[in-house]
């Protein structure tokens, strides 16, 4: 299945609400890296997540780069880290780090996942986030086929013409 392209507005209301819509459709054993530059809305996306997830205060939701993951209880908790800075990345990964990303009881943010390429796991969803290509931002998620389908088709709003 090819990746599915997605357009949203530039404000960062709509890169929540699609980080809600796409919560709903994640499980429990998904993995998510999120690759974009600097301020392109990783964070916004995954407090989105976590309300589409159920988590119990989506609002605590802010970048883990200096805490390097932090775990959101909820009914399926949300494990977010972030692979930002190389020193505390390697030391989380020395200290097996990768296997609590792996939770199966979890669903697995990792903004600059690009940083872990190689080391996430084969059903890992790799959601690119464009900020320079039109006003607003464009995404691109890709992944096994058979967790993008279970997505169905997206909502109209965010169908790239």
């Amino acid at each position: 299945m090819s990746p599915l392209q997605i357009q949203l507005a530039a404000d960062p209301a709509a890169t929540e609400a699609f980080g809600a819509w796409l919560g709903g459709q994640l499980r429990a054993g998904d993995v998510l890296a999120l690759v974009g530059p600097m301020g392109a809305g990783k964070t916004t996306l995954t407090r989105g997540l976590a309300r589409g997830l159920g988590i119990d205060d989506p609002d605590a939701v802010a970048s883990p780069t200096y805490l390097l993951v932090v775990e959101h209880p909820g009914l399926v908790p949300l494990v977010h880290a972030d692979a930002y800075l190389p020193e505390k990345l390697a030391g989380f990964l020395a200290d097996g780090g990768l296997d609590y990303l792996a939770d199966r009881r979890a669903v697995s943010v990792v903004e600059w996942g690009d940083r872990l390429r190689k080391l996430l796991p084969e059903h890992t969803l790799w959601l690119t986030i464009d900020v320079s290509s039109q006003p607003g931002r464009r995404l691109s998620l890709a992944g096994p086929s058979a967790t993008l389908a279970r997505f169905g088709e997206l909502p109209k709003i965010w169908q790239v013409d």
